[in-house]
């Protein structure tokens, strides 16, 4: 691929020279793919446009959001011509053996963890790990499958063997914002008015095992039983909100709302709040995992054991983390919270080092172009109301 040309159009003000294609099927993707795009952050040779790969039951308003984001949105016709370079997708799902161009592939959480999900349940396979995702008619789609931990190397032996060859390991880029967030850790507070009330953060995934399907009213409960100095948020994940609807969720929760319950907008604002957090309360969801490997002290509510891959860095979560019995004093329980034994292991576990610059390294190497000479580093999580 020559340098020149490039990309830029007769009415570009850029000099494009190379074009990627960010491929979002739901909220979730959305989100993690944000967390990618710093690593091309500057460089006014590269351009980034998003399109829907349609398919799932979460993918509800998903190009509303994308425009709301601002970005430059196309239909998947026009992604899988002749216009981009790179394709990166946070899932394995979706029609992606139509595009072009190569994929690499992201897990859209805290590692590879869940079992992929079914209409009837789960399969016998790890999510974003597994041949029905990595191929289609006898052929591996991504150019490139990334994994956030070595360890995952020999769970896609097991599952996808023929992908063993397109798999690099990249870490977390993710984890790496939340880390470096931590010193604003006070400023996350004042965004969200806690001022120096005790914030409790409930968090719940989604499906039948989510915190939310099995302890639906936590949130008014800890809402009327913890007094004025704290102060309780509740995120759920992107799939709830894309299920139900703000209204639907707001309807739920009215007198919670009405008490004080900070109710975590859908997209982009839940790193602010688990990193301002003191306690957080959640199940076998990432944040979870991500707030455990941040030495957050953390209860579980609900786990739904049968969704984890078995002898995953999550499983492992589950057998070590302490549980909140809601027909117990919550309040004292809260305020007995610690952080997960061993939690540093756990992150050590699930996450390798220095993402960023794995990840542009791999990016710059596929879009033959040197790499900026300024360092790839991630950059802090943004405000609650920002």
């Amino acid at each position: 691929m020559s340098a020149e040309p490039g990309r830029a159009g007769r009415w570009d003000s850029a000099p494009v020279l190379r074009r990627i294609l960010g491929v979002v099927r739901t909220l979730t993707a959305l989100d993690r793919l944000l967390d990618v795009l710093p690593v091309l952050a500057d460089d006014m040779r590269v351009e980034t446009r998003f399109a829907v790969a349609a398919g799932s039951e979460f993918a509800a308003n998903l190009a509303d959001e994308l425009h709301r984001s601002q970005a430059q949105v196309v239909d998947w016709e026009q992604a899988i011509g002749k216009d981009f370079d790179f394709a990166i997708s946070p899932s394995g799902n979706g029609p992606l053996h139509e595009l072009d161009v190569p994929v690499l592939t992201l897990p859209h959480g805290a590692g590879h963890h869940k079992l992929r999900a079914t209409e009837t349940g789960v399969a016998e396979e790890v999510s974003g790990l597994s041949t029905a995702q990595l191929m289609h008619e006898g052929r591996v789609v991504p150019a490139v499958v990334g994994l956030s931990h070595p360890s995952q190397l020999a769970e896609l032996r097991r599952s996808c063997p023929e992908a063993v060859p397109r798999a690099e390991v990249i870490g977390d880029p993710c984890f790496a914002r939340l880390q470096v967030s931590l010193p604003m850790r006070e400023q996350y507070r004042a965004a969200l008015g806690t001022g120096p009330r005790k914030l409790v953060v409930l968090a719940s995934t989604w499906g039948p095992h989510s915190l939310f399907r099995q302890q639906g009213g936590l949130a008014q409960q800890l809402v009327a039983a913890l007094p004025a100095d704290y102060q309780v948020a509740l995120v759920l994940h992107p799939n709830v909100w894309s299920r139900h609807g703000g209204l639907q969720l707001e309807t739920w929760l009215r007198t919670a709302l009405r008490n004080g319950l900070v109710l975590v907008p859908r997209l982009r604002k839940w790193q602010a709040a688990l990193v301002a957090a003191d306690v957080v309360v959640s199940d076998h969801g990432s944040l979870s995992f991500y707030a455990a490997a941040l030495g957050k002290p953390l209860l579980l509510a609900a786990f739904g054991t049968d969704e984890v891959v078995p002898g995953s860095p999550m499983a492992l979560l589950g057998g070590r983390a302490e549980r909140l019995d809601p027909a117990g004093d919550v309040r004292a329980q809260i305020d007995a919270a610690r952080p997960v034994p061993d939690h540093q292991q756990l992150a050590d576990l699930a996450f390798h080092d220095n993402p960023y610059q794995h990840l542009r390294e791999l990016i710059y190497r596929r879009l033959e172009l040197p790499e900026p000479p300024w360092p790839a580093r991630p950059e802090p999580v943004g405000l609650f109301h920002s």
